[in-house]
């Protein structure tokens, strides 16, 4: 064998590997068993040098390969299900301190999703525009300067659908607006008949962009 020689070299790794497989995969399982601490102090200066390039790599493979992730996610949740009951009952008080940290380290990300799972029951979010991560951003952005705004001036501030969701008005984020509380209960579940017209037309020049773009 020529050990100058990449191809080689290479080809002879491939054989090692797949020959010593398990041994080599058992190897790896006790070194990170051993060294947690260091491997999560790694990978988190890993990800915070590389945050921007990680997330897009994630966005432009999602794209790619939505509906083969959307299977293997659902199947891989159906396959752990109990594996998952098990581990949260032996770390309950473990994740409920964590998921209580993570909401208050995102506020904007909480009243969002609390938002998105109000339009899901109504079936208020256009189904072209429910996996598209634009749109996602630019909702959460709306969420994001509600929470800014109220923290600048004290003012408790809402994001209000101008068309309603009871009235038949998207969760989209072309149709959300910033009120202060007093504003939004003034309004109540008003929304003018020509704003609906309105909102249609844009919603409609909205999709064609995004399949012309798609």
């Amino acid at each position: 064998m020529d050990w100058n020689d990449p191809e080689q070299v290479r080809a002879y790794k491939l054989a090692y590997y797949h020959e010593n497989k398990e041994k080599i995969r058992e190897c790896c399982r006790t070194y990170k068993q051993n060294n947690k601490e260091k491997q999560q102090a790694y990978q988190r200066a890993y990800y915070l040098k590389n945050k921007e390039r990680i997330i897009k790599y994630a966005l432009e493979y999602t794209k790619k390969n939505r509906e083969k992730k959307q299977a293997y996610n659902k199947e891989y949740y159906h396959k752990n299900i109990e594996k998952k009951k098990v581990y949260y009952k032996k770390n309950k008080e473990k994740i409920e301190k964590i998921r209580k940290k993570w909401k208050k380290n995102n506020p904007a990300l909480v009243l969002q999703h609390r938002a998105d799972r109000r339009a899901r029951k109504k079936r208020a979010i256009p189904a072209w525009l429910r996996n598209c991560p634009v749109e996602k951003r630019r909702v959460y952005t709306v969420y994001l300067l509600s929470r800014i705004y109220a923290k600048a001036d004290g003012i408790e501030r809402h994001v209000d659908h101008m068309v309603p969701l009871s009235d038949g008005g998207p969760h989209w984020s072309g149709n959300l607006q910033i009120l202060t509380k007093t504003q939004n209960l003034e309004k109540g579940t008003y929304s003018c008949p020509k704003l609906k017209k309105q909102m249609k037309l844009n919603l409609k020049e909205a999709r064609a962009l995004h399949v012309k773009a798609a």
